[in-house]
């Protein structure tokens, strides 16, 4: 695949510094880059954004979303920890 993208003069020059500095010519080093980048796993914040937009879709509110976890996170301490769960 064949992608063109279009940089300003500065990033231009300073994309070309960084990949003579990895001693890779240009195409070479933003290859390296996506590649990294598309291997790499997602941070915890791209990882949540879903469910922040669900929590902010639904409407609750701070408290009722922090009671929410912290009863499911009871419940999976109770279950590893071989206790019943409190009925809902």
């Amino acid at each position: 695949m064949t992608v063109t993208i279009s940089l300003r003069p500065e990033e231009q020059k300073k994309l070309s510094q960084r990949a003579a500095a990895a001693g890779k010519d240009v195409s070479e080093f933003v290859h390296q880059l996506v590649r990294r980048d598309i291997e790499s796993p997602p941070s915890i914040a791209q990882a949540a954004e879903p469910i922040a937009r669900a929590v902010q879709a639904s409407g609750i509110s701070d408290e009722e979303f922090d009671a929410l976890i912290e009863q499911a996170r009871q419940e999976a301490w109770d279950e590893r920890h071989g206790r019943p769960t409190a009925a809902r």
